[in-house]
């Protein structure tokens, strides 16, 4: 098939025109990030039955049509694993397009795997190798070389292909609901949309802390956020998790104490030694009532890491039947959850409540470990 490489908003608009009657798009973005908070936009790819086209989004300014027709709601947009897609359209746009279809959800209902890859579905359904050798070319260089632009061709050439398969798959199994509903889940806007307060939760080793020193790694990694985005560079360049962590547990106050933490770096003191101490200062201020739970994230004890276990094989032994990967039936996230405590849960609803759901929770009452 052949493709176009549109650089100029003329030829953009007439594309459009034309990409806006047609009912889905086979989509997928090339982007650089690992300097910056924010990833920078450098192409966009778009599949039809009749054509491609590859998108400069560097050479064009005004990309409003572009942003009428990927926001279109009579036209399904078609990515693989589509989460980045779509926090890079939020980030670029301020809007998730839906509605989406994920080939790689839509393959995991079906039993092609676990998260399986574009290349290994595309040698999977269309008998076609992959060169994968460029997935960390330099995006943002000008001109693209001709081999760089044909490899981001060939990410929507075959996704094209592997859409229309997928569907009918779904269809003569009658999983089609399945999708549609994973698909709805993961464009949900505020899914996209950061909360800084709530990133100390990933930090690691975050179950093994006192609330006095949750509270401050807390503060810490809602600073850090800010100041990367200030910045525009990735988190861990402003400090390290491992740094946030030590700072949480040593709590220095003043100058002196805060030298003594090996991995402050000379350069994170030269630059942040301020802005660190008012922070843990403004954390210690806070009232106790207002500390991080530590209950909320201490390990499972004994019984209920063997709960955790047995629960996990009935979840791989119902997909097996079901022919799907585990994951999208249940996540161990989720069933730990469910152990916690928890009832508000994606696996005690729609279709998987009575998949998997229900048996699930019989199993974890029955045991009565929470």
């Amino acid at each position: 098939m052949e493709f176009e490489y549109i650089q100029y908003e003329n030829k953009l608009q007439s594309y459009c025109k034309f990409a806006i009657k047609q009912p889905w798009l086979a989509l997928d973005t090339e982007f650089i990030r690992e300097k910056t908070y924010y990833p920078n936009l450098c192409l966009i790819q778009i599949a039809t039955n009749d054509e491609i086209v590859c998108i400069d989004t560097l050479a064009i300014d005004n990309l409003a049509p572009l942003k009428k027709l990927l926001f279109s709601p009579s036209i399904i947009k078609v990515f693989h694993a589509a989460t980045q897609d779509l926090e890079i359209f939020f980030n670029y746009f301020d809007d998730i397009p839906i509605p989406v279809f994920d080939t790689q959800i839509a393959a995991s209902a079906l039993g092609y795997g676990e998260q399986i890859s574009y290349a290994d579905l595309v040698k999977e359904i269309c008998n076609v190798n992959l060169d994968k050798t460029l997935s960390r070319a330099a995006w943002n260089r000008r001109p693209l070389k001709q081999k760089e632009i044909q490899y981001a061709v060939d990410d929507v050439k075959y996704l094209a292909q592997i859409y229309q398969h997928l569907t009918k798959e779904l269809e003569t199994q009658n999983r089609t609901h399945w999708v549609t509903d994973e698909c709805q889940r993961i464009s949900i806007i505020e899914n996209y949309k950061i909360d800084a307060d709530e990133l100390w939760k990933s930090v690691k080793g975050v179950g093994k802390l006192e609330p006095h020193q949750l509270i401050v790694l807390k503060h810490l990694a809602s600073w850090r956020d800010h100041q990367a985005r200030k910045d525009n560079k990735p988190r861990q360049w402003i400090l390290r998790n491992k740094s946030l962590r030590a700072l949480a547990i040593e709590q220095p106050r003043d100058l002196s104490a805060l030298s003594t933490i090996e991995v402050i770096t000379k350069q994170h003191l030269k630059q942040y030694s301020d802005s660190i101490l008012n922070c843990i200062e403004d954390a210690l201020q806070t009232p106790e009532y207002l500390w991080p739970n530590k209950n909320q994230h201490k390990p499972l004890n004994r019984e209920q890491r063997k709960l955790l276990k047995r629960a996990l094989q009935l979840v791989r032994e119902r997909a097996e039947e079901l022919q799907m990967a585990p994951n999208l039936l249940a996540t161990r996230n989720l069933v730990e959850k469910l152990i916690r405590g928890q009832r508000e849960l994606l696996i005690l609803r729609d279709w998987r409540e009575d998949l998997i759901g229900k048996d699930l929770l019989q199993l974890v009452e029955n045991n009565d470990v929470i």
